[in-house]
């Protein structure tokens, strides 16, 4: 028979808190190069050509007014990083949400459905849409194909014709007894050649071939005449007013004149939904630049999108093409930083964003792109 050893416990308590300490130095040790490696890593970060936020160069280079805050915000956390492009916004917010891309940086407008997704870092710049409209005049046949359809102008025809069958009336029975030869007694040659008289008096043409004789039908003759002037004049009057009226309403003054029009704006930007809101006709593209080649082909009634893009587009084309900005900014927008949902650069970039306004380092990014910066 053997006898039972004594398990040793302050022994092997001691063995065990070795085990222990051994096993998370070799922990530490191998976490090492993963720590150093992920640290050196550089930031990948998406962006999409974006003027004046974002140009992509012939070389494959970036610019504008984005990349250079970047710029600054990244050597302000000490950090490298790479870019690569997306077509669209939504390719951008999807570059973080699939962790294609820790940072997505362009003009992307900050809203609370994007909230639910994504994270967005302070305000970078206070933005708003407008409405981009062609200035290219309307050839006179179109124009005139559009007045044969206001309404007013039938009526004022229709009145006219009225009065003027009416006079034709009254100078037949005074002339059909003694002036047959100019004035039939049957009615509708009759007719017609009193309607023939009216209508060039009316005019004031005045041919000749047929003159009043009896002294009824020459008072008829001198009412008419001065009755004409009247008519005459509210006639030109009512179609100058009508086609005044009519051309004032077809302009688009403000976004409340783009229901039912067809309004261009491009695929995935707030704008869409906005239009789409106002009961507008979208009609999306992939770039602002197609968008805007279909409006000057007047394919579109106007483009909505982010003003400063529109501004843009005038300044550097509005030489080639009349173009304009029409009415005031609206849905006013914050365009920010894109992360994922918890990313650990949030509040270095927000303390870096809050540091280059303080120090005069993002005036002096505005006004190189914009102009002077009285916002701030």
């Amino acid at each position: 028979m053997f006898a039972p050893k004594k398990i040793n416990f302050p022994h092997l308590i001691t063995n065990f808190f070795w085990i222990k300490l051994v096993v998370l130095g070799i922990s530490i040790i191998s976490a090492q190069p993963l720590l150093a490696q992920e640290k050196n890593d550089p930031l990948r970060v998406s962006t999409r050509p974006f003027p004046p936020f974002v140009f992509e160069q012939e070389n494959g280079e970036y610019s504008g007014f984005s990349i250079d805050l970047w710029d600054e915000i990244a050597n302000k956390m000490d950090i490298e990083y790479e870019l690569h492009s997306e077509d669209n916004v939504q390719e951008l917010l999807n570059s973080v949400i699939e962790s294609r891309a820790d940072v997505s940086v362009a003009g992307i407008s900050m809203t609370s459905e994007r909230e639910q997704i994504i994270d967005f870092s302070h305000p970078f710049f206070e933005s708003g849409l407008n409405i981009m409209v062609s200035g290219e005049p309307i050839s006179p046949f179109r124009m005139a194909i559009n007045y044969i359809f206001v309404p007013t102008i039938w009526i004022t025809v229709g009145i006219l014709c009225l009065f003027t069958i009416l006079a034709a009336h009254m100078m037949w029975i005074f002339e059909r007894k003694e002036n047959t030869q100019m004035f039939p007694r049957k009615y509708w040659r009759g007719i017609w050649e009193s309607f023939w008289w009216s209508v060039v008096t009316l005019v004031t043409v005045g041919y000749g071939d047929k003159t009043p004789t009896t002294a009824g039908g020459r008072i008829v003759a001198t009412i008419w005449m001065f009755a004409g002037i009247l008519l005459i004049s509210y006639f030109t009057a009512s179609i100058s007013s009508s086609m005044t009226v009519d051309r004032l309403d077809t302009q688009i003054k403000g976004y409340n004149d783009l229901r039912g029009r067809s309004v261009g704006t491009v695929k995935g930007s707030t704008s869409v939904e906005f239009l789409q809101n106002l009961s507008a006709n979208v009609v999306a593209f992939d770039s602002i630049e197609e968008a805007y080649e279909e409006l000057i082909n007047q394919d579109i009634e106007a483009v909505v999108y982010d003003e400063p893009v529109l501004l843009y587009l005038i300044n550097e084309r509005g030489s080639d093409h009349s173009t304009k900005i029409v009415g005031s900014t609206f849905d006013v927008q914050s365009y920010a930083i894109v992360l994922p949902r918890g990313s650990r650069y949030r509040n270095d970039i927000n303390r870096a964003i809050l540091a280059l306004r303080e120090n005069g380092t993002y005036d002096q990014i505005y006004e190189r792109w914009f102009g002077r910066n009285d916002e701030f």
